[in-house]
């Protein structure tokens, strides 16, 4: 069995989302056949989704593309990829494949690949980040970089969806922007050059622990029985998820939000789930209304066979005062502009 050697960068961990596909093609097609490192992809598909992204990607590169089971031995020259509805994640030697609690709305995470890369791999890690939406990919980006790894980003400018690639140069001082066409290169190279391990860390041992309880979380650990809610300070808001306990931490100048239960949130992705689930609530009022309007309406029917018109008369005016309030709600809807193109005017959270 062919081993990783130790004094490379051989673990290179990549995350996509929407836009990301075409990215990820253009990497693997310049990545050299004996490349000596092993390839790990998170690209956020839906759950429900039977996804043919593994034979794609070989169709594209010479290197070995599998997906992978839980405890499939770690070999160079393999592209590994996330299945559907599973956090993709590796210990020394070996993958994890589980079913933990999403993350930034999303299982496969990203940030559960680049935080479990960097604390089994220290600087022997190379995290790319491509096109995608909001940013799930910034905290394991900064996971690897205080590990001693490094970190490259497509760049913002040339990305179908700029916002991963642009979100993690904001928080995370990134080593590499490239166009994606040049990152295969650029990771043969880096993969090639011999490294002196790092003697110091560049992380505390409290963030150690953390990130620790974090993958822990991840690979499907109970999150109260962890003790999550202790790794961070108390906050007012609830999981849009389960509806649990928020509690907030900070990680440079990211913040970020994980519940008791332990689906985890940066404060862009608490916000498009807060949104969603207002609309959510909105679409419900409105379908309230309206089942109103019909049940008064049957009253009013019953009351006119009864021949007594003064109640009919009178469900049918608080029918009419459903519809009326049903219809408002919709225009509500309809005037509330909850999408990424909507929020491009607000402020980002530091």
């Amino acid at each position: 069995m062919v081993e990783l050697e130790e004094n490379y960068r051989n673990i290179v961990v990549i995350g996509a989302s929407a836009g990301g596909l075409e990215a990820i093609l253009a990497i693997v097609e310049e990545l050299p056949e004996d490349l000596g490192a092993a390839v790990f992809v998170v690209q956020h598909i839906p759950s429900y989704a039977r996804s043919n992204i593994d034979r794609v990607i070989q169709s594209h590169t010479k290197l070995r593309v599998t997906q992978p089971i839980d405890g499939s031995r770690i070999e160079p020259n393999t592209i590994y990829i996330a299945r559907a509805d599973r956090h993709l994640m590796v210990e020394p030697g070996r993958v994890v494949v589980s079913k933990g609690p999403r993350e930034n709305r999303f299982r496969p995470a990203v940030d559960a690949l680049f935080r479990s890369a960097a604390h089994a791999y220290r600087d022997r890690v190379i995290g790319v980040v491509v096109s995608g939406a909001l940013n799930d990919g910034s905290s394991g980006t900064w996971t690897i970089k205080r590990f001693g790894g490094t970190s490259i980003v497509q760049d913002p400018d040339e990305a179908m969806f700029s916002d991963m690639p642009r979100e993690t140069m904001q928080y995370t001082e990134v080593d590499h922007v490239l166009p994606a066409s040049q990152i295969g290169q650029l990771l043969g190279t880096l993969c090639r050059k011999e490294i002196t391990p790092s003697t110091g860390n560049g992380h505390s041992e409290e963030e150690a622990a953390k990130v620790e309880l974090e993958i822990a979380v991840a690979k499907g650990a109970n999150g109260m029985k962890m003790g999550i809610l202790d790794i961070g300070n108390p906050s007012s808001l609830a999981c849009p998820e389960c509806h649990g306990v928020l509690a907030k931490f900070q990680e440079g100048r990211l913040l970020r939000f994980r519940c008791h239960t332990g689906h985890a949130h940066t404060v862009e992705s608490l916000l498009a789930s807060v949104n969603d689930n207002v609309e959510k609530s909105m679409w419900e009022v409105m379908r309230g209304m309206e089942e109103s309007k019909v049940l008064l309406d049957t009253l009013a029917e019953q009351m006119e066979h009864a021949q007594d018109y003064e109640m009919a008369a009178v469900y049918r005016q608080r029918a009419a005062a459903s519809q009326e309030q049903a219809v408002r709600v919709q225009l509500a809807i309809e005037e509330s502009d909850l999408s990424a193109a909507g929020s491009e005017a607000l402020p980002h959270i530091q």
